[in-house]
């Protein structure tokens, strides 16, 4: 049986973007994990494991889709693309902060540190690993 098939430019984007949320999901649980041990935060459970995982799999995972879906229909898609990836990113920052605040009061500012490192990591690997992964399909394949 043949198992070699070339991959669609969809599938490009949607493993780069799993691949992009894997290695986003490792960065941000090795830093959450150093992070809470340094300023000894333990006593607020808003970024939890499962919050990490979920979260940056999912998030990197759209991303993927999304950057087919400008590569494929638009000139510049890979510019605006991560333009746009970094607008969200800093629109997911602040009404992360912002709605935090506004349920629970007063957010702790080590809670603040790890949603903004955690969202720049995620931020990042999708505004430039998604698209190197799509160029080069031979590491997602």
């Amino acid at each position: 049986m043949n198992y070699d098939y070339p991959q669609s430019d969809f599938s490009r984007g949607v493993l780069s973007g799993l691949f992009s949320g894997i290695a986003a999901t490792l960065a941000n649980v090795i830093f959450v994990f150093i992070y809470r041990s340094i300023a000894e935060f333990y006593v607020f459970n808003g970024m939890d494991i499962t919050v990490i995982i979920f979260g940056s799999i999912l998030l990197s995972m759209a991303c993927g889709i999304i950057f087919y879906f400008f590569v494929h229909y638009l000139k510049q898609g890979i510019t605006l693309y991560r333009i746009i990836v970094f607008v969200v990113t800093a629109i997911i920052v602040y009404l992360g902060i912002s709605f935090r605040q506004s349920i629970i009061g007063e957010v702790p500012d080590e809670f603040r540190v790890m949603v903004i490192v955690t969202q720049v990591i995620i931020g990042g690997l999708a505004a430039f690993l998604i698209p190197y992964l799509f160029r080069h399909d031979k590491i997602i394949s």
